[in-house]
């Protein structure tokens, strides 16, 4: 089995393939200020709670946007499955082409969502990765890595409008009935998920403009599933970046 991890700033996503089929996926929060040994823990329990002999884990590979907790998982690794993980970084060979101005600036989980879309639906793509940050990514003709837009996220917005005012409780994301609410809760969740929707689908018809040709919209990422919904004409795929990871490690195989 090949074991992928992604390490985001606010969850780990675990997932366990088997040849092409992903047989699970374990997610876990991500809080820096653990110990090295409260991460073994957490994979620990996750093995232990799905009935996994890490003797089955052939292969692995990390991206990481939390550079300590890369070095970290690395090493619980190595501990734990005797395997040493691939990382996906510079050194790293994806397959595809980064045509921006610093490639070595562009983070693991851009790379693995653009590899994943690339493999998955072919060029000329609009991929919406929403987690704590959105990232609208954009592949290009030549299935190239040709560019993307960050913003902050929809939990992340939901959080600093309760944090910064003094009578607004920390919304519920969930959907209301009606854009224009008539009581509080469902006035901050129409607030917080439809200024998503509409930037999701702003920067796409911005793509498009840009890019002088239509893309094919994609939406994943952790809080995607909050406004999927909302956005019917996009392809929900959830697991994205694991199946970026997964072609990647295949790229990489010996």
């Amino acid at each position: 089995m090949l074991l992928t991890v992604d390490i985001g700033n606010t969850l780990i996503d675990f997932g366990l393939w088997k040849g092409e089929e992903l047989t699970l996926v374990y997610q876990a929060a991500t809080k820096p200020i653990r110990s090295e040994d409260e991460y073994r823990s957490v994979v620990e329990l996750f093995l232990q709670s799905k009935r996994i002999d890490p003797h089955e884990v052939e292969d692995a590979i990390l991206s990481s946007v939390v550079p300590p907790l890369a070095t970290i998982f690395r090493k619980i690794t190595l501990d734990v499955f005797g395997i040493r993980p691939k990382v996906v970084g510079p050194r790293l060979k994806t397959g595809i082409a980064i045509r921006t101005d610093n490639p070595a600036e562009v983070g693991a989980d851009l790379v693995a969502d653009a590899v994943g879309g690339l493999a998955r639906y072919g060029t000329n793509l609009f991929l919406a990765d929403l987690g704590t940050a959105n990232k609208f990514i954009y592949v290009d003709q030549n299935g190239a890595f040709a560019g993307c837009a960050i913003a902050p996220g929809l939990a992340q917005g939901a959080a600093s409008l309760s944090r910064d005012t003094a009578a607004l409780p920390l919304a519920s994301l969930l959907r209301p009935r009606n854009v224009i609410g008539t009581n509080t809760n469902d006035s901050m969740n129409a607030g917080i998920l439809y200024t998503n929707v509409y930037a999701v689908e702003g920067f796409l018809k911005e793509f498009e403009k840009e890019a002088g040709v239509a893309l094919k919209p994609i939406l994943t990422g952790g809080n995607a599933v909050f406004v999927k919904d909302l956005l019917p004409s996009f392809t929900y795929d959830p697991n994205l970046l694991l199946f970026g990871l997964k072609e990647i490690a295949r790229r990489n195989h010996k």
